[in-house]
């Protein structure tokens, strides 16, 4: 009997496990499809929200360190996919933004809105150095004016997106749509 309620509990829960590591990666799929396709639209002079640094601001605050690592991989792996030319690159830095971002959530407290719009805002900073410096070949110069002509501004656009969809999930959570449609039909 005892024999039995362990094989049916370890079950579930690599079950779960699994599921929670296919919803993931079906997460990522999706939000890479959108940037790619979508968001081109949505670029401001040619700046455009980082939506795979979300994603992984999203998956780091749910998974373990390791995991943390392996989506940053996946992610990176998956960008580096659409230009060949500096395969590794995304990769490279974003299981470091892994790594990272396991390290912030475990050493401060990130609960606090002000607190994850400065560590979204930092973490794309962060990110898109280590990017510029391997893809100018450690050129500082370039590196400098690709840094404040297209990060920097990056960097705010992704965290104003972040800054809206945190407050769309914060309102959606305390039940929003059902308020306004309560309110709207008139039952309160």
């Amino acid at each position: 009997m005892m024999v039995t309620e362990r094989v049916i509990s370890y079950d579930r829960r690599f079950s779960e496990k699994t599921m929670k590591i296919v919803r993931n990666i079906l997460l990522i799929a999706i939000v890479l499809l959108v940037q790619s396709t979508l968001f081109g639209r949505f670029d401001i002079y040619g700046v455009r929200p980082d939506l795979a640094m979300l994603v992984l601001l999203f998956l780091t605050n749910t998974a373990g360190p390791v995991e943390s690592i392996w989506y940053g991989l996946l992610i990176g792996f998956l960008q580096d996919v659409y230009s060949p030319d500096y395969l590794g690159f995304n990769s490279l830095t974003m299981s470091i933004m892994g790594f990272l971002l396991i390290f912030v959530r475990e050493q401060f407290t990130v609960e606090k809105g002000t607190v994850r719009l400065l560590v979204t805002f930092i973490a794309c900073l962060v990110h898109d150095a280590l990017y510029l410096m391997m893809y100018t070949h450690f050129d500082f110069l370039l590196t400098i004016n690709l840094y404040l002509r297209m990060s920097l501004p990056g960097s705010l656009y992704t965290t104003a997106l972040f800054f809206v969809m945190m407050a769309v999930w914060e309102w959606a959570k305390e039940g929003g749509i059902l308020i306004v449609i309560r309110e709207f039909l008139g039952n309160r």
